[in-house]
């Protein structure tokens, strides 16, 4: 079942679905929405033999499901 700012949301995206801006970038993971209508996405940068953790929201019109890239 969807949560209330899921079908809020246009383009909604669930928990879980990896994504990438639609600019490019590296492959996010959904973890949350907001009443704000921002999406929480977390991702890794690697610098050598190092894996930092990220996190940052974006707009859903920003995003696109890794293997839908328009």
């Amino acid at each position: 079942m969807a949560s209330a700012w899921e079908a809020e949301m246009p383009n909604s995206f669930k928990t879980g679905d990896v994504v990438r801006l639609k600019s490019g970038g590296p492959e996010m993971t959904i973890s949350d929405g907001a009443a704000s209508g921002t999406y929480l996405c977390h991702w890794f940068n690697r610098e050598g033999d190092v894996w930092t953790p990220q996190h940052a929201g974006f707009k859903p019109d920003q995003l696109v499901v890794v293997g839908e890239r328009k």
